[in-house]
């Protein structure tokens, strides 16, 4: 079975480094873990390892996370919550004096060096807390002193008390007649599909993370959207086609 058939080009680097995963797993016989994947990355961890016999895959970022980390282990083994190497930190920060957003949390994570693979979900409600890898827990505790130019403390805390992020995502059904990245996205933003071409020319649109800048990009369940001016959308499902030749999708939006 080749597996990269079943993915787009630009995503062959993730399938390498997932492969390399399950094979580490299949020849040792032992769970292996990967670092944070988003729910692309864990749709495509899920078709790669259905192909392997006597093997399943578990995931964990938290409750309810969106970014998971995932053990690959032979049937016989199931993980716990120990085996994903997880740690919650909460921000004690001076909230009377300063405004602290999802963007400013990550945005000084990835200054002090920490890539994002290394970093869960960002939760922001009355409070803030993140999940990162255990490995970088001390260096985290030491060096993030600081966010938006206010003194922060930290705060390890057990994953019984995390918190959901005030974060509302609305569902939506709809019809489309190709899932193109701008026949989409016109449909999410409710607008033209010139202006949509036009933000992606602008490089105004990321999928999973990554900017696409092509109008033709094809879209699978599980994308991620971030739309800068509008917010996040996801696909959650793409179903099959109407009597008229249309493609159903189910979306969810995180718009402002």
């Amino acid at each position: 079975m080749d597996i990269y058939q079943h993915f787009r080009p630009e995503e062959h680097e993730q399938i390498d480094y997932l492969l390399d995963k399950v094979r580490q797993a299949e020849t040792q016989y032992a769970p292996v873990l990967t670092h944070f994947l988003d729910p692309r990355g864990q749709y495509m961890l899920q078709v790669i390892v259905g192909s392997f016999n006597d093997l399943h895959v578990a995931f964990d970022g938290g409750r309810d996370a969106e970014r998971c980390r995932a053990v690959i282990a032979p049937s016989y083994y199931e993980p716990t919550r120990e085996d994903f190497e997880l740690t919650l930190i909460e921000i004690d920060y001076p909230a009377k004096f300063v405004t602290l957003q999802h963007q400013h949390v990550l945005g000084t994570l990835m200054s002090l060096g920490i890539e994002r693979e290394q970093v869960g979900d960002i939760m922001v409600a009355e409070r803030i807390q993140f999940v990162l890898t255990k490995q970088l827990e001390s260096y985290i505790m030491l060096e993030l002193t600081r966010i938006k130019g206010a003194t922060i403390k930290l705060n390890v805390i057990p994953f019984e008390d995390m918190i959901q992020s005030e974060e509302y995502w609305e569902t939506h059904e709809a019809t489309v007649s190709a899932t193109r990245l701008d026949v989409v996205l016109k449909e999410m933003i409710r607008k033209s599909r010139t202006i949509a071409k036009t933000h992606i020319q602008r490089k105004r649109v990321k999928v999973n993370h990554t900017l696409i800048e092509a109008a033709d990009f094809q879209l699978e369940a599980g994308d991620l959207l971030s739309i800068q001016g509008f917010g996040r959308a996801k696909i959650t499902e793409i179903g099959n086609r109407t009597k008229k030749d249309k493609l159903r999708i189910t979306y969810q939006t995180l718009f402002k």
